[in-house]
This record gives C-alpha cells, sequence and structure tokens, in this order.
C-alpha cells in the first residue's frame, strides 16, 4: 500500500493517537481547515476516525498532520484505546 496523509488526533484521557485519512482528492492541508472551521464531514458533534470508530469533538485535545503514514506500520491500531495483544 501507498503511504497516506492523515490528521492524528490526540483525544483527552486516551493514550496514543486516532487518526482521520485525508479524503481522495483532498489536499491534508484543505482537510485540517475544514476540520478546525467544522465544515463538510466535521459539521456534527462527532468525528469519524480509521476504522469503524467516532470521537466527540469536545474530547479532542489536538490535532496535527501526519504524512505518509503506512497502512501497515499499525500507526493507527495503536493509537485506539485498546492494548495491542502479545
Amino acid at each position: 500500500m501507498a503511504p497516506y496523509d492523515a490528521l492524528e488526533l490526540q483525544v483527552i484521557d486516551q493514550k496514543g493517537y486516532e487518526y482521520i485519512r485525508a479524503r481522495e482528492g483532498v489536499p491534508i492541508d484543505d482537510e485540517l481547515v475544514r476540520f478546525l472551521r467544522r465544515t463538510h464531514a466535521y459539521e456534527l458533534g462527532w468525528v469519524k476516525v480509521d476504522g469503524a470508530k467516532y470521537i466527540r469533538y469536545e474530547r479532542i485535545a489536538s490535532v496535527a498532520i501526519r504524512r505518509g503514514l503506512e497502512e501497515e506500520s499499525g500507526a493507527a491500531a495503536l493509537g485506539s484505546d485498546e492494548s495491542p495483544t502479545s
């Protein structure tokens, strides 16, 4: 898989990070502007992150752009509040 860009979210009271991939055809910088202005997919009180998970907007402590994430790196998986199994 090709590397992808995403918004990296730090969530209050949660270890690790959650990720929102840039939508197809939308530069990650524009996705960040949409997120900060709460337009398009970010108008509601819940934000969809990678996987089938939703986070309440007010629980997000910080957001950053991460470029070149790898699908198999496990970054998104370890960003959730679930512990990896040994």
